[in-house]
């Protein structure tokens, strides 16, 4: 039984083909991708769509109701979290490339290897249409300046990702958000005035980071001053790009399941903090969803944000923030449960064939008829 469509494919694409592992760093077929993908749906990541294994942790495209598949952010993790990797999938190559250049070693190994990785990835990049994706990499390896930075990359890593970020995601969102993480980074103190904008890939990320500035500069009198920071924050997909306490512009592979427990402390009832909050934000559906998160983390099944995600779409008439909650629902019952909320996994597949999501809807039902061939069996 087939996990999802682009798996299947690229099962079949790839299945006749040696060096995949050693080119690609990760296979297309994996001899425990069953139980792979059960330990992550159970885990509540149905909005994840499995294509790819790396030694202990799945590939897979998060699934985003205002992008198309193929361009839905390409992420990496298990049953713990997710971590974005690249902005699409035609990405997944080159970044994993990117990713084997944090050791200075691979350098002449990807180089050696040039024609091999062109020749391999052929098959994929032609199935995600983009035949171009490599340039950029084999340009930035043949130049001298570029290779030096790389001789060092404990120093000099953070450059070479940016490079590699702002080319293969050139976007105003993308440098919107560069300059945001580098700022915070460079000036502790650093925080821009709340401003409702879309940081592209890495919303969720930015919004965590300066939650989490906020969180740092409140004053037990002014609290309410940082609550959109935090309201952004929390309303965010659960499970994905988890915040930890940094701000570096790299991202931080700790995928602990407290990881947001520094941002829903900003609900807590602390004696110390007047937590006043506008009616704008009180009267939110997600707020009293989070509040029920708060007072029963340990024990949360995702039931309010689904409520919540139902109030969201038909009455506030917005269908990507109904599913965003419809997805940490599912976060939580994994998180508390190991075991995915089956209500929160079929309104997101009535959201999406609702709001015509075509794509998300055939990778969602057929994950559901993955997860229920194999309940019982793995």
């Amino acid at each position: 039984m087939k996990i999802n469509n682009i798996h299947q494919d690229l099962k079949e694409l790839y299945k006749a083909k040696a060096s995949v592992k050693s080119i690609f760093g990760a296979v297309f077929e994996h001899e425990d991708e069953i139980k792979r993908c059960m330990n992550i749906f159970r885990s509540g990541f149905w909005s994840v769509a499995p294509f790819a294994f790396e030694t202990y942790e799945t590939y897979g495209i998060q699934l985003q109701p205002n992008k198309s598949l193929k361009e839905s952010n390409a992420v990496l993790g298990d049953e713990n979290g997710f971590m974005t990797t690249s902005n699409n999938l035609s990405g997944f190559i080159p970044f994993g490339q990117l990713e084997m250049l944090r050791n200075p070693k691979f350098i002449k190994y990807i180089l050696d290897d040039c024609n091999l990785l062109e020749e391999l990835s052929l098959a994929f990049r032609e199935y995600t249409d983009n035949l171009d994706s490599l340039n950029f990499l084999k340009e930035y390896l043949r130049h001298p300046e570029k290779i030096a930075l790389l001789k060092n990359p404990s120093e000099k890593y953070s450059k070479v990702y940016l490079d590699f970020w702002n080319h293969y995601n050139n976007t105003p969102e993308q440098h919107a958000f560069s300059t945001l993480m580098q700022k915070m980074e460079a000036d502790p103190s650093y925080l821009p005035e709340f401003e409702a904008k879309d940081y592209g890939t890495w919303n969720t990320r930015a919004y965590h980071a300066m939650a989490q500035r906020a969180y740092s500069k409140i004053d037990v009198d002014k609290v309410v001053q940082f609550e959109n920071y935090n309201f952004e924050s929390i309303i965010q997909p659960h499970g994905f790009d988890s915040v930890a306490y940094s701000f570096d512009i790299l991202p931080s592979a700790i995928m602990a399941t407290n990881a947001l427990s520094g941002i829903i402390a900003l609900f807590d009832s602390n004696p110390d903090l007047n937590f006043n909050y506008s009616p704008q934000i009180a009267k939110h559906p997600l707020f009293s969803a989070t509040e029920h998160l708060r007072i029963n983390k340990k024990t949360y099944d995702g039931t309010e944000h689904i409520k919540a995600a139902k109030i969201i779409d038909e009455e506030l008439n917005n269908p990507v923030l109904a599913w965003n909650a419809l997805v940490t629902a599912g976060y939580w019952s994994g998180v508390n449960y190991k075991e995915p909320n089956m209500e929160a996994w079929q309104a997101a597949i009535d959201l999406a064939k609702k709001h015509n999501w075509t794509a998300i809807h055939e990778i969602l039902t057929d994950q559901l008829a993955f997860y229920d061939f194999y309940k019982n069996k793995i």
